[in-house]
């Protein structure tokens, strides 16, 4: 690839990462193009679509999001690894609204995503398994349950994470209060305020 090719590649990620970071997976390509500096076509060179785009900026966040799943499930207590996946799971969706969406969503975007969909599915199946052995969690919790929250989580991060950001720590301490046994201890933030949540609903 020539030296300018690269670059406006380069560009071309780093504009993506920060707009799907702000404002989720629904940016429009156009949008990416002139944050990069680039024409349209200069991008669809290199992604032809959404997609590929997509796969190129979270790839690496999915590994990540794997890998978190993957050591819970090899750990000794496995009460405790559940709770800190996740608690770990839901912060690196707060901290990217992009991601959150991409984690509470089976969009297809390459084969290396749906591997590390598929690997991280097996191993959270794993993790609620020894979980609920142990009798310390909720007998009839599984797998569904974690996806339930992170669609919440991640509907919650676009609407509060400015002007309330505590509220995705609350939901996911309060959610891991249901699940858990009491000797497990949960963070749980406080309350927003009503101030902020005013402003939230505000919109």
């Amino acid at each position: 690839m020539r030296a300018d090719a690269r670059r406006n590649r380069t560009a071309v990620v780093a504009a993506a990462e920060a707009a799907y970071a702000e404002r989720g997976v629904d940016v429009s390509l156009n949008e990416i193009a002139r944050r990069a500096g680039v024409g349209n076509a200069t991008l669809y060179r290199h992604f032809p679509d959404r997609e590929a785009l997509l796969a190129e900026v979270y790839t690496g966040h999915l590994e990540r999001y794997c890998a978190l799943a993957e050591d819970a499930a090899k750990a000794d207590d496995p009460v405790t690894a559940l709770r800190d996946c996740v608690v770990a799971t839901c912060a690196l969706q707060a901290t990217n609204r992009g991601l959150a969406d991409l984690l509470a969503s089976l969009r297809s975007l390459s084969p290396r995503v749906e591997e590390l969909r598929a690997r991280h599915y097996r191993a959270i199946a794993a993790l609620f398994r020894r979980a609920a052995g142990s009798g310390r969690i909720r007998s009839d919790a599984s797998p569904a349950d974690l996806a339930v929250l992170l669609i919440a989580n991640a509907g919650l991060i676009h609407r509060s994470v400015d002007d309330a950001p505590r509220s995705s720590g609350r939901l996911v301490g309060l959610w891991l209060t249901g699940l858990v046994s009491p000797d497990v201890p949960v963070e749980v933030p406080p309350s927003p305020t009503d101030r902020q949540i005013r402003r939230v609903l505000r919109g």
